[in-house]
């Protein structure tokens, strides 16, 4: 499916659970100039995790990625991406409540887009690249859940632990791409949302 965008329209791919909740999820990928895209192993875990507790999710590629038109903008038209989604599924779906999910990339451009008039109920955070991008410093307005491995190096391990207003999920041992940690990343998720 398509939606809407700033640039024309965003490859979207909407999962709808068994027994709904009211909830929605936006959820956005990983850097688009590595290789990431809706598709990516560590959004598949996160999504799976919400549909199992009954959250819609909503995928997209940003803008240049897959069908999606545009061209890759650093961040800045990708916010446009992630409101433009945003949009789509509140006019669509009408959930009683709205959630962000990124991980690395994505996590950034979810974070930016609370100064861009997000509002959402919550946001979940997977290794976030903070002290590697700009993460701007604001106190978030909802509930925010970071999860992390204490082995990434795309982490600021001590920018993580001094985030103010989130918290702050740790995994063991787990990289960046949670490599034979996509079980115990599952967990911590089911554990922050139940």
């Amino acid at each position: 499916m398509n939606i809407p965008s700033p640039t024309g329209s965003l490859e979207a791919w909407l999962e709808r659970p068994a027994e709904p909740n009211g909830v929605a999820a936006v959820l956005c990928h990983p850097h688009p100039l590595y290789g990431g895209s809706m598709h990516d192993g560590v959004l598949d875990c996160l999504a799976r995790v919400l549909l199992a507790d009954g959250v819609t999710c909503l995928r997209f590629n940003f803008r240049g990625v897959g069908a999606s038109t545009g061209t890759h903008d650093g961040g800045r038209g990708e916010v446009d991406d992630l409101l433009a989604a945003i949009d789509w599924i509140r006019t669509c779906e009408h959930p009683e409540q709205l959630w962000l999910g990124g991980y690395s990339f994505g996590a950034f451009v979810a974070w930016e887009s609370l100064a861009h008039g997000a509002r959402p109920d919550r946001v979940l955070l997977v290794a976030p690249p903070v002290g590697r991008m700009p993460f701007t410093h604001r106190l978030p307005g909802c509930q925010v859940d970071v999860f992390a491995g204490d082995r990434d190096d795309f982490v600021d391990q001590a920018v993580l632990a001094g985030w103010e207003g989130v918290n702050v999920h740790l995994l063991a041992g787990a990289d960046h791409f949670f490599m034979g940690a996509w079980d115990d990343l599952a967990r911590r998720i089911e554990l922050a949302i139940g």
